[in-house]
């Protein structure tokens, strides 16, 4: 009889020790913030693509638990394992197809069943009535992609909401990056009041229009007609009079406005090098910010520190603090990158 108990405790410890073997299979590394962070955090890794959207975000007690694709030593956020449910997959998961939203208009990349993943985003996604799909990368001047509509209302015009201000784009015509809401809002709460911005490459103003609302004035430069309309109608639907908008090239406007900036933006990849000169150019000689984006793979970030940093000297101006932060995910091993130069005093 005692050896029959001992059999089927052994029984029972095997079984509660399987469960919680396959309980603890189902957790997953995930990010854990307080609730009021939770879509400001959800953004920021979705835009350096760490965001896990396999599995459901979850709430327990004030906290959000958001799958995270890294691991445990992740440094810039506080993550730590919980049981997280699969998110039911629709045949655009299955099939692995990711989309931004600009206002009502979503935009894929275009393969062989778009047509039936864009039906099924306007059946299940309430708040998207157009779809089309990219045929190209940006490119050109204007930084435009080749789009072809797929579904829905047959317009390309949308009112894009973010973080309180309205910005009217049209996708056809007009760059704009959802992915760079965070960044967007990062250079807000950085900015102070009684500053002075320059937006270099403003398109239709979501870096310039965020930032009037906050600072003293503002500087717009941008070289695309059709942006400029944009950003123009932007300006007036927030209501600011404080932002002068400036049709023409950077290199040819900066040297009118030399010295009146405390904070210039250079959200140019690829090619804001060459015009970091008209960037200091325009810098107050109380010194201040220069926000300079790229594209690098990790293993240029330091070269790149260094190039930018030597050109600053060059120009004798001093660098103060010079801070590489990765803004999303932009290719395989490739990264948007933003480098923060703190300008000293000339």
């Amino acid at each position: 009889m005692h050896a029959l108990v001992v059999e089927n405790q052994k029984k029972d410890n095997f079984k509660r020790s399987l469960i919680e073997r396959m309980l603890e299979s189902q957790k997953r590394w995930c990010v854990t913030v307080p609730k009021q962070e939770g879509e400001r955090v959800r953004r920021e890794l979705k835009e350096l693509s760490l965001l896990d959207e396999r599995y459901k975000i979850e709430e327990r007690n004030g906290q959000i638990h958001i799958p995270f694709k890294g691991g445990p030593h992740e440094r810039r956020y506080n993550v730590e394992a919980c049981h997280v449910d699969l998110r039911p997959q629709t045949r655009r998961k299955k099939l692995g197809i990711s989309y931004d939203t600009i206002g009502d208009i979503a935009i894929i990349g275009w393969f062989d069943g778009a047509r039936a993943v864009a039906t099924e985003l306007l059946k299940t996604q309430k708040n998207i009535k157009v779809v089309f799909a990219a045929v190209s990368g940006v490119s050109g001047d204007y930084r435009l992609k080749d789009l072809i509509f797929v579904a829905g209302e047959r317009r390309t015009e949308t009112e894009h909401k973010e973080y309180g201000s309205r910005l009217l784009i049209d996708v056809s015509r007009v760059y704009f990056s959802p992915r760079l809401a965070t960044e967007r809002h990062r250079l807000v709460e950085l900015a102070q009041s009684d500053e002075a911005v320059a937006d270099m490459f403003a398109g239709a103003g979501p870096f310039t229009i965020l930032l009037a609302k906050k600072v003293k004035n503002a500087i717009a430069f941008e070289l695309n007609p059709a942006a400029f309309r944009y950003l123009k109608r932007n300006i007036e639907l927030n209501k600011l009079d404080n932002v002068k908008a400036c049709l023409g090239d950077a290199k040819d406007l900066a040297p009118r406005f030399a010295g009146v900036a405390d904070r210039v933006i250079m959200n140019l990849p690829h090619s804001a090098f060459n015009f970091l000169g008209e960037a200091l150019t325009m810098l107050s000689s109380d010194g201040g910010f220069v926000h300079y984006y790229d594209v690098k793979p990790e293993n240029e970030f330091p070269k790149t520190i260094e190039r930018v940093n030597e050109f600053v000297q060059n120009r004798d101006r001093n660098v103060e603090t010079i801070h590489l932060k990765k803004v999303r995910s932009y290719a395989p091993r490739q990264y948007h990158i933003a480098i923060d130069l703190k300008i000293a005093p000339s």
